[in-house]
């Protein structure tokens, strides 16, 4: 069974879709103003953006016959999660080593 986690990091691991998210972070577009720097078809973006949607990561509002995209925050928010706790699990063990070698005068 497939997670929201495993979808985003799924969607996060195209280098387009992180593109599409950048450019995202600065205001909503349309797909056709995020098409726009890439050498891909509109229907691949429509794709990726597709995935995004699925992934939480993207929300698409739609005014008369434009559909806008924006990000969605809180579609990150399973993987922030989880790469904190593999953050603090790191950390920890880097600690513990460190004091374990420092240990040996």
């Amino acid at each position: 069974m497939e997670t929201q986690l495993d979808k985003a990091f799924q969607a996060l691991a195209d280098p387009v879709r992180r593109q599409i998210l950048v450019r995202l972070s600065t205001g909503n577009h349309t797909a056709g103003t995020l098409a726009e720097p890439f050498s891909i078809s509109r229907p691949a973006i429509s794709r990726h953006l597709k995935v995004l949607r699925d992934a939480g990561l993207v929300s698409v509002r739609t005014d008369g016959r434009e559909r806008w995209f924006s990000l969605s925050p809180d579609g990150v928010t399973d993987a922030e999660a989880w790469l904190d706790e593999l953050r603090y699990v790191w950390r920890t063990s880097l600690f513990e080593l460190k004091s374990f070698v420092e240990g040996w005068d």
